[in-house]
C-alpha cells in the first residue's frame, strides 16, 4: 500500500462518514454521531498504544501521552461518566473544565517530550505568520463571546472564558511543535505528514467549535444543547476524530508500507 495513495482514499471517506450524520433522519442522526465520534476515539486510543510500544524513550512517551489525552476525549463524549462525576463532585461547570485541564496536561507532556527529540529550533517566517493569524484569531474567540453575551461575573461565565483561553492557548502551543518536527523531518529525510494530520484533527476538535459559532452566529449555548444530535458540530467533532485515527493508523504503517513498496519496484527491476 502506497500511504499517500492511502490518504487519497481515506480523507474522502472521512468527509463521507462526517456528513452522513447530516442527511440521516433525525432519529437516527444523533445516535450515529455519537457512536462514530467513540468508536472513532476508542480506536484512536488503541492506535497511539500500539505506536507508543513500538518506539524507546522519548517517541514512547509522546504516543502514551497522546493515548491518554485521547482517552480523556473519549470520556469527554461519554453521558455516563459526566452523571457519574456530577453525581460526585456536584453539577459545577468548572468541574468540566478540571477535566479539560488534565486532558490537556497530557497533550502538554507529549508536546514537550516532542521537542526534547527536536533540534531543528528555526521557524520560518511563513509559519511565524501561521502562529500570528492563529494568535489573533485565538484573542478575537475570546473577544467574541465577551461582546456578544451578557457578561456577569459568574462561575459559570468566568469559566467558559477560561475555556476559551485554555482551548486557544493549547492550539497556539501545538502550532510551533507541529512546524518545528515538520521541519527536523524534512532535514532528515523522514516522513512528517502523518504526524501533522494527528495535530491538525487536534486542533480542529479543540478550536472547530467556536470557529463555528462565529461563521454561523449561533449562540454557543444553543450549539451545545445540539450537541450529539447529528447536527453540523457534530459533523466537525466527527471529522476531527476521524483524522486523529487515520494519522495514527498511517504512522503505524508508514515504515511497513514504504519498505514493502520499496521491495515491489526492485522486484519489477529484476524482470
Amino acid at each position: 500500500m502506497n500511504p499517500r495513495l492511502f490518504l487519497r482514499i481515506a480523507l474522502p471517506a472521512i468527509f463521507g462518514i462526517s456528513i452522513t450524520t447530516l442527511v440521516l433522519p433525525r432519529s437516527l442522526a444523533g445516535a450515529y454521531a455519537i457512536n462514530t465520534m467513540l468508536i472513532s476515539l476508542i480506536a484512536a486510543f488503541l492506535l497511539s498504544l500500539k505506536v507508543a510500544f513500538s518506539y524507546e524513550r522519548e517517541l514512547k512517551k509522546v504516543f502514551l501521552y497522546l493515548a491518554f489525552f485521547i482517552l480523556f476525549l473519549f470520556f469527554a463524549n461519554l453521558k455516563q461518566f459526566w452523571d457519574l462525576l456530577y453525581g460526585v463532585l456536584g453539577t459545577y461547570s468548572y468541574v468540566s473544565l478540571i477535566v479539560a485541564g488534565i486532558a490537556y496536561v497530557f497533550l502538554i507532556k507529549a508536546c514537550i517530550s516532542i521537542l526534547r527529540i527536536t533540534d531543528f529550533t528555526r521557524i520560518h517566517k511563513k509559519e511565524w505568520v501561521a502562529i500570528f493569524i492563529m494568535f489573533a484569531l485565538g484573542n478575537f474567540i475570546v473577544l467574541y463571546f465577551v461582546l456578544n453575551y451578557h457578561f456577569e461575573f459568574t462561575v459559570d461565565m468566568v469559566t467558559k472564558i477560561l475555556f476559551r483561553i485554555l482551548d486557544n492557548t493549547i492550539v497556539i502551543m501545538l502550532l510551533p511543535v507541529l512546524f518545528l518536527y515538520r521541519n527536523q523531518s524534512t532535514e532528515e529525510n523522514k516522513e512528517s505528514v502523518t504526524f501533522s494530520i494527528i495535530l491538525i484533527g487536534i486542533i480542529i476538535s479543540t478550536i472547530g467549535d467556536y470557529v463555528y459559532e462565529i461563521l454561523s452566529k449561533v449562540s454557543y449555548t444553543e450549539l451545545s444543547s445540539g450537541f450529539h444530535t447529528g447536527t453540523l458540530l457534530d459533523s466537525i467533532y466527527i471529522m476531527s476524530y476521524l483524522l486523529i485515527g487515520m494519522g495514527l493508523y498511517v504512522h503505524l504503517n508508514y515504515y511497513r508500507w514504504t519498505i514493502k513498496k520499496i521491495d515491489l519496484d526492485k522486484l519489477d527491476l529484476t524482470f
